[in-house]
């Protein structure tokens, strides 16, 4: 009799239990409340940490020595399991990571608590906000300027600053190279990047999940694209540098690889 008493017992707690924590798992979401998310991005290269002045040989049979690594991400847009999405306002919706200066965050506020199993984002500035004029993004273009993301406001941004140094078979010296992602009066070289979530991220109030994304810097030149910094040196031999024409068409083909979501921190206190 004892033991019953205890098997019933023991299967009411479990119970309990479990209840308990699958109505914490799925916490009823008040729409009209409101809470914050973070973006990690982790720079790394083909599966190894990212650190600057190291080198990396890709398999164009180029080893890289990689001294800068910046980019700019725009146009934020939460996605819910039924296709809801929230977009971020876009005139805050403007940021920059950049290796050299310790800048791999993103925090995001107001944003309507829900759960959320996708995010949208671009690689760069679209047209439609740089044709507003220098005026209306003045803050953003400046904060840009001084992280080295501009050429001149004819030109405008870069969207990708990645900068170094190399050697290959064909030349053993170490050459600089620069290469500079951005849009021109040729091509528009801005694109959109979608991401699944592997777990839910649950935006709630006093809850700010934080979406972990490895960026993967190999793939600027060594994605479905095979691109060659050897074979677009300077006539005088001393640089390699890519800003425009097919190859860096080509190189915004590849970014849209560059980027997927390692792991999802959810509840307080999950900040990197």
């Amino acid at each position: 009799m004892k033991q019953n008493i205890k098997a019933i017992a023991l299967f009411l707690f479990t119970t309990s239990f479990l209840i308990s924590c699958s109505s914490d798992d799925t916490a009823a979401i008040d729409e009209n409340t409101f809470g914050e998310a973070q973006l990690y991005f982790d720079n790394g290269v083909n599966g190894d940490k990212l650190i600057l002045g190291a080198s990396y040989t890709n398999s164009n049979n180029e080893r890289l020595t990689i001294n800068r690594l910046n980019y700019i991400i725009s146009n934020i847009i939460f996605i819910k399991s039924d296709g809801t999405e929230y977009v971020y306002p876009k005139n805050k919706s403007y940021f920059i990571v950049s290796e050299e200066s310790g800048i791999n965050t993103i925090n995001l506020t107001d944003i309507p608590a829900g759960d959320y199993k996708q995010i949208k984002f671009g690689l760069g500035v679209d047209n439609q906000r740089y044709l507003e004029g220098e005026t209306a993004q003045q803050e953003f273009w400046d904060y840009a300027t001084s992280l080295d993301m501009v050429w001149t406001w004819s030109t405008g941004y870069r969207f990708i600053n990645f900068e170094g140094t190399f050697t290959s078979d064909s030349n053993p010296e170490s050459i600089n190279f620069q290469v500079h992602q951005g849009s021109n009066s040729a091509t528009d070289n801005y694109r959109e990047i979608m991401l699944n979530l592997p777990t839910t991220a649950r935006v709630r109030m006093g809850d700010k999940p934080s979406i972990h994304i490895i960026a993967d810097a190999n793939v600027i030149l060594d994605g479905i694209n095979k691109i060659k910094l050897s074979d677009n040196i300077n006539q005088a031999g001393t640089s390699a540098a890519i800003m425009g024409g097919e190859n860096l068409v080509k190189i915004a083909a590849n970014t849209q690889a560059m980027f997927k979501v390692d792991h999802v921190h959810n509840g307080s206190g999950t900040e990197h």
